[in-house]
């Protein structure tokens, strides 16, 4: 069965397909994506293929006519087979298919980017700031992208979980960080973490030439209807 789903990651619109997608069983979420699109005069969009196990050649053609619309639009797809079916055929200047969340951020790096108050972290007063990790000189517009980043969480069993994320606000207390990987922990796995520690790390990029890696705790948790983002302040 097909199946769609909704959210956002930053200020950009997501759509999340999944299973087995073979001639008329796209029509119906092709319609709801275009729909969307139309719908709210959507201008970038991530169409994210992580959960799509196959795709024939007239279901790919139908998911392409939608992605046309938008001024932007970025397929999310991290299995090599899905993306040498995009490659046998001609792509608009407009759609460009991406293979991880690196590509992702480098595309759509400031229009991931959430402002906002209650994205803010307050720096932990209470600790020395050992480095700077290059943040205090690079609180300027540079800095206002979203990051790709690693997170290794330690969970409530004494276990160690690396996930994925896109840190879609940065400030010199911390960051927030979203999922756009479908196999990212369900928040019900991650209740009760608030406090935990946390190690960041943030692969060489346009802001940060080196690897960097870097101590953190969970602040909090925020519920943003189909998903949740992670507060995390840096130690």
């Amino acid at each position: 069965m097909v199946q769609l789903g909704l959210r956002k990651i930053g200020s950009v619109q997501v759509f999340d397909l999944s299973g087995i997608l073979t001639g008329d069983d796209v029509d119906i979420p092709a319609q709801k994506i275009d729909q969307v699109i139309q719908r709210k005069r959507l201008r970038r969009v991530i169409l994210n293929l992580q959960k799509v196990h196959s795709m024939d050649e007239i279901s790919m053609r139908r998911i392409l006519a939608c992605l046309i619309r938008p001024q932007r639009s970025l397929i999310f797809a991290p299995e090599e087979p899905l993306r040498r079916l995009f490659d046998t055929t001609h792509l608009p200047q407009s759609i460009r298919v991406c293979k991880n969340e690196e590509e992702i951020a480098e595309a759509f790096g400031s229009f991931l980017f959430v402002k906002g108050k209650v994205f803010e972290i307050p720096i932990d007063e209470t600790q020395p700031l050992a480095k700077s990790y290059g943040l205090e000189r690079r609180r300027s517009k540079r800095i206002r992208v979203a990051i790709p980043v690693k997170l290794t969480f330690q969970m409530k069993d004494g276990k160690a979980l690396t996930t994925k994320a896109i840190a879609t606000n940065v400030s010199q207390g911390g960051l927030f960080a979203e999922f756009l990987d479908l196999d990212a922990p369900d928040y019900s796995k991650m209740q009760g973490l608030e406090q935990s520690q946390v190690t960041i790390v943030v692969p060489p990029n346009d802001t940060f030439k080196d690897e960097v890696t870097i101590p953190g705790k969970i602040a909090r948790f925020e519920l943003l209807k189909k998903q949740y983002g992670i507060a995390i302040q840096f130690l």
